[in-house]
């Protein structure tokens, strides 16, 4: 049996595309601590969130991420991003808006990592002509993906695919 090639890159890059991103670790970078990715644990994090500390500030921004999407329909560009308070809400969408020029209105949120797939489906109604293939789910952490990947006919992109495109 011979190996297919990977398709992702063309359907990335396909005008047609719609794209749902991640923020932590894909259009934020995860360089919150001063030597590690993270600075505290979930428990505090969102604490400070509630507290109103905004960690998403211009330095995480990532310029390949940005250069990717400079010159896409930003109608069909969202995000589905995990949050634990209503401000870190305000800050990734303020983030995303600001940096991105992703539309606040294409920007979901969820409790729990699992509840992405069932985001991706409503998302998916919006385009309801539009072949599934062509719906994609960037992330970083391969278990949404594979979860994703699984539950419906959606693509998936780890974040690792951009860095040769």
């Amino acid at each position: 049996m011979s190996e297919k090639k990977s398709e992702i890159k063309d359907i990335l890059n396909d005008k047609e595309s719609v794209l749902v991103f991640d923020v932590d670790g894909v259009l934020a970078l995860l360089e919150f601590g001063c030597n590690n990715h993270y600075i505290y644990d979930d428990e505090i994090w969102d604490d400070k969130n509630k507290n109103g500390y905004n960690f998403y500030k211009e330095t995480l921004v990532s310029t390949k991420m940005q250069s990717f999407l400079a010159n896409k329909d930003m109608k069909r560009i969202y995000v589905i991003t995990t949050v634990g308070s209503n401000n870190e809400r305000e800050f990734k969408r303020d983030f995303v808006n600001k940096y991105y020029g992703i539309l606040k209105e294409n920007v979901y949120y969820v409790n729990k990592n699992r509840d992405k797939t069932s985001v991706l489906l409503k998302i998916k109604e919006k385009y309801p002509q539009l072949n599934s293939k062509k719906i994609v789910m960037i992330d970083d952490t391969v278990d949404i993906l594979n979860e994703i990947m699984e539950k419906t006919d959606f693509s998936t992109a780890h974040i690792s695919s951009f860095l040769d495109i």
